[in-house]
């Protein structure tokens, strides 16, 4: 079934929820997550992931390849079903 673009994109409340999620996994404020503060995250979600299952993860959300992973990748995943 098609999705209409727009019923997939998040509402305004949706993303600042996002946003909050992304700066409080953001420690060091540098407006990334690095793989440490993935890690962080992972165990607060209470995920139980070996380090290279997280690595994996990581690598999958992390679409560009820079090694960190920014607002819009992080948005992304999160909204992942």
């Amino acid at each position: 079934m098609a999705h209409d673009k727009s019923s997939l994109s998040p509402s305004h409340h949706e993303r600042r929820e996002v946003q909050a999620h992304f700066a409080q996994s953001d420690t060091d404020n540098d407006r990334y997550i690095n793989l440490a503060e993935f890690r962080e995250l992972l165990g607060n979600l209470e995920a139980d992931l070996s380090d290279e299952e997280a690595r994996i993860g990581f690598g999958e959300i992390d679409t560009d390849g820079n090694g960190l992973i920014d607002f819009d990748e992080f948005l992304a995943w999160w909204q992942e079903p």
